[in-house]
């Protein structure tokens, strides 16, 4: 069986309140499954009778700024009131479970952005464009007569004004256009600007959800340890010395070069890792070396 590999920001899990959701329709096919959420259209962007815009994040934020990038990208086209943004992470489960809504989930360096900054500005862009036109039936107008800036719609030739939150329900109605118009980076005041991050406040009051965090039903957590050289192997290791510890369940070899503790909880795991006697066959390269890898470069 092959393990799972999850880093600590990898996994977090957002729950949405009642709300009305926009999303977009771009040229491939990101359609849910109809009837998942009735209230939605996509599912990229909520919009709150409040006025409040969720902005649903399917790449990683590992401290290298996705997460708010993305944001910028799709409120930028939205057009939204940046302060009045959050955001919450999609399930890897439900992107499956929906067709792959939010396409990859996969997240190295800055890829999260180049590698979806278009179609996740599409999602901004159909959403205001969705906004717009429910308002613009509510006036009795064309779309063209109409404008959206910091979350409110305005008709200039009737003098009127709305905001997203308003027309939430009747853009949810709206068939998404297929003619999505892009603002050009020039006219930029959202994306690409030196904004406060998103997740800042949650790492500073402990209200992020990290995947350490983590609990199921009957849930066990590890601590791994591998051979400190590269190319050597666990020669052997007391297991009975760290079952005698508090919660600990099972003490495993992992293939020939690491050692792993199973306990109840992540830091029992590690604290018997950590007194675990290991001895390790350290290999050839023990002696390897700064020095000895500048001679062989040379």
């Amino acid at each position: 069986m092959t393990a799972l590999r999850i880093s600590r920001r990898g996994f977090v899990a957002g729950a949405t309140a009642a709300a009305f959701t926009y999303g977009f329709r771009i040229p491939f096919d990101m359609a849910g499954a109809a009837g998942e959420m009735p209230d939605e259209v996509n599912a990229w962007v909520v919009v709150k009778p409040d006025d409040t815009v969720v902005i649903r994040i399917a790449r990683s934020e590992m401290g290298q700024g996705t997460l708010t990038g993305l944001a910028q990208l799709v409120a930028e086209e939205l057009c939204c009131d940046w302060s009045k943004v959050t955001t919450e992470y999609p399930t890897p489960a439900t992107n499956l479970k929906r067709n792959l809504v939010w396409k990859s989930f996969t997240t190295v360096a800055s890829r999260g952005i180049r590698e979806s900054a278009d179609y996740v500005r599409q999602g901004g862009a159909a959403a205001r464009q969705m906004l717009i036109a429910a308002a613009a039936e509510e006036w009795g107008v064309l779309p063209e007569d109409c404008a959206a800036k910091d979350s409110v719609i305005t008709c200039e030739r009737l003098g009127s004004k709305t905001t997203f939150g308003k027309v939430a329900a009747a853009a949810a109605r709206i068939e998404p256009p297929k003619d999505i118009k892009l603002k050009d980076p020039k006219d930029w005041t959202i994306a690409g600007k030196p904004l406060k991050r998103l997740d800042t406040v949650g790492k500073l009051n402990g209200s992020q959800i990290y995947g350490i965090d983590l609990k199921l039903p009957g849930m066990l957590l590890a601590s791994i340890k591998a051979c400190p050289v590269a190319g050597g192997k666990v020669a052997s290791f007391d297991e009975a010395a760290a079952l005698k510890m508090p919660g600990v369940k099972k003490v495993v070899r992992v293939g020939d070069t690491a050692v792993a503790v199973v306990a109840q909880t992540w830091w029992q795991a590690n604290t018997s890792l950590e007194a675990l006697p290991v001895e390790w066959d350290l290999g050839p390269n023990t002696k390897v070396s700064s020095e000895s890898l500048a001679e062989f470069l040379n």
